[in-house]
């Protein structure tokens, strides 16, 4: 029976990175990786092999934006960060391979800087402060 197998990106990523960190920004062996782990579960114990239809890469495509730090005010690029470049260079990768299919989402346009409540209750308290350097 045709199976399609589909692949939260990010998840996926977050566990790639766990069990192999010595790997963690290696986009080559994270696409190998992805593809043999998928195809892996193709097989079950005592049952007959089914057939791969398609695995289904379902990601966000790597913020491309400018902005700058909230505090320090200087400038981000978000393009050349290094999860960008690897989240690109993974993407290309995936498209390579054979019975893959890469889905990308976008990133909502409006989102700003965020402080979590954690570190925002420690600035009220004032158990950390906040120094801008010119």
């Amino acid at each position: 029976m045709p199976t399609a197998i589909l692949i939260d990106g990010a998840y996926f990523i977050k566990r790639f990175r766990s069990i192999e960190p010595h790997n963690s920004m290696d986009p080559q062996r994270a696409a190998d990786v992805a593809h043999r782990w998928a195809v892996a579960h193709l097989t079950t114990a005592n049952k007959p092999k089914r057939e791969l239809y398609r695995i289904f890469f379902y990601d966000c495509a790597p913020l491309e934006k400018k902005m700058h730090y909230p505090v320090t005010k200087r400038a981000v690029d978000f393009a050349k960060s290094p999860e960008a470049v690897f989240r690109r260079k993974l993407h290309d990768l995936l498209r390579r391979k054979r019975k893959v299919a890469l889905r990308l989402g976008h990133l909502s346009p409006q989102v700003g800087w965020t402080v979590s409540q954690a570190k925002l209750d420690d600035i009220l308290k004032q158990k950390l402060l906040i120094r801008h350097q010119p």
